[in-house]
């Protein structure tokens, strides 16, 4: 992503799953920066407000969680062998109790018919 990417508003709230009037109030406080576009439109003027990725990242915690999504999985450590035994059994038990129920209901639903 580059780092001067600007997005208008809507595109925003979209990407950060927030409302329109959450962006605008950010803007309001001085939060993010913004500019303003105006275009000419089928004879009528048209504004669009843009605000910059990188400001709205450090305004929403993006930027903080991704740094601390990195420090975790740079100390982590690796799984030992027994902790991926009991991961694969956990999850192949899983597996087969989720066909079981499959099969039970396709069983279930030819008798009653």
């Amino acid at each position: 992503m580059p780092e001067e990417e600007w997005i208008d508003v809507a595109a925003a709230a979209e990407r950060y799953h927030c409302s329109t009037s959450k962006i605008r109030r950010w803007v309001k406080q001085g939060e993010l920066e913004m500019r303003l576009t105006s275009s000419d439109i089928d004879g009528r003027w048209v504004f669009t407000t843009w605000v910059r990725v990188r400001d709205l990242d450090d305004v929403s915690g993006v930027t903080a969680r991704k740094e601390h999504v990195r420090k975790i999985r740079a100390t982590a450590q690796p799984l030992t062998d027994e902790q991926k035994r009991a991961i694969r059994k956990v999850f192949l038990a899983h597996l087969l109790e989720r066909e079981a129920k499959r099969k039970r209901a396709r069983i279930g639903g030819a008798t009653a018919k």
